[in-house]
């Protein structure tokens, strides 16, 4: 297994654990009663919800045996340089709208356009750097393994 392999591998296994706290959630926010006059949810959603959020921690633990067993250090990223400058800017860029979202949904009156618009714009924005920087640093990653290759 390559480094890069190894890096791409622990990618997948901190996604599913990520995906596996967020369908606990859900199924936490299912098994709540709604108060009032809401509909009550679906009785299977807890346990879709909890099942699949089994699932995904144990792929995050299968893939975290495999990397550990592998025994091959994950490929480093060296953001001293001037594109990992690009790299740090752009991920900063990137929360400063993710941030700068969360505050206008909570700030917006509801239905309003204009507000709306700010806020898929920002979307926008977040993704674009935050994609654009991932890119940035697997260049930045294959250069140095490319270097340590012809080194050796």
């Amino acid at each position: 297994m390559t480094p890069e392999q190894v890096t791409r591998l622990k990618g997948w296994m901190f996604a599913m654990f990520g995906a596996g706290i967020a369908c606990f959630y859900m199924a936490y926010q299912y098994t709540i009663q709604p108060v009032g006059r809401g509909e009550p949810p679906p009785a299977f959603a807890p346990y879709l919800f909890g099942g699949i959020g089994i699932v995904c921690l144990i792929v995050a633990a299968v893939i975290s045996r495999k990397t550990s067993k592998s025994g091959v250090q994950a490929a480093t990223t060296d953001l001293k340089s001037p594109q990992g400058n690009v790299v740090i800017r752009l991920m900063v860029i990137g929360l400063i709208a993710l941030v700068g979202m969360i505050f206008v949904d909570s700030a917006a009156p509801a239905g309003d356009l204009r507000w709306l618009t700010v806020s898929v714009v920002l979307l926008i924005i977040m993704g674009v750097c935050f994609v654009t920087a991932g890119r940035i640093a697997r260049k930045i990653r294959r250069n140095t393994a490319a270097k340590r290759i012809t080194n050796e």
